[in-house]
């Protein structure tokens, strides 16, 4: 009986890696390339994408200590930001292809400018501690 709930913490740090590593804008810009779309119509779908995740990890919430969650909730938030302002310096129908490269460009110009990867060790480091007691 003890082991179930480690088990189920366990996997609630897996799901919020996961989720972690699904919103990071690399993974974004893999997963939903520009094609026709416009930036807005681009935006769009990395917003709902990141929602999506999130909402379906919800739950895990319970498992995880409460600092740790925030982090994850701001890190979601974070990055929605990021994208509502990268796509807002653009012009009018511009196409995807433009917050693209905006994207790259703000990643290349400060590799700690988003959350992503301080929460993703934050959740790593946790995860471990649990392990090890």
């Amino acid at each position: 009986m003890s082991e179930l709930p480690l088990m189920l913490i366990m996997q609630a740090y897996e799901r919020l890696i996961t989720f972690t590593e699904r919103s990071s804008f690399k993974s974004l810009l893999d997963r939903f390339p520009a094609g026709t779309l416009d930036a807005m119509q681009l935006f769009a779908v990395y917003r709902e994408a990141i929602r999506t995740e999130y909402e379906h990890n919800l739950s895990q919430q319970i498992y995880v200590p409460e600092g740790l969650w925030q982090a994850v909730t701001d890190m979601k938030e974070q990055q929605i930001f990021i994208l509502e302002q990268l796509s807002g310096t653009l012009p009018p129908n511009a196409p995807g292809s433009l917050l693209e490269h905006a994207i790259l460009h703000f990643q290349a110009s400060d590799a700690n400018a988003s959350m992503q990867p301080i929460v993703l060790e934050a959740i790593r480091n946790a995860a471990r501690k649990q392990i090890t007691g």
